[in-house]
């Protein structure tokens, strides 16, 4: 499995055209990624993670934050 930013599809660039196929075809696209369940939510990760006393306020938990935040983006 891997991670995409399913919001930086372009379905009118994948699915070109003005025809009535063409509009079903990237609105069956956009229904079945919008479906899919979200890997994770970092905004509950972050309050999880202040919640369960892993992240203090200090520079090692702000840190913790921001790892999170990136979400593995370089």
């Amino acid at each position: 499995m891997r991670l995409i930013d399913a919001d930086a599809i372009n379905f009118n660039q994948v699915f070109g055209g003005n025809s009535e196929f063409a509009k079903d075809m990237r609105d069956a696209a956009q229904g079945l990624i919008d479906r899919q369940p979200t890997a994770f939510d970092k905004e509950k990760v972050i309050e999880e993670l202040k919640t369960e006393g892993c992240i203090i306020d200090d520079e090692a938990g702000n840190r913790a934050v921001e790892i999170v935040e990136k979400g593995g983006i370089e």
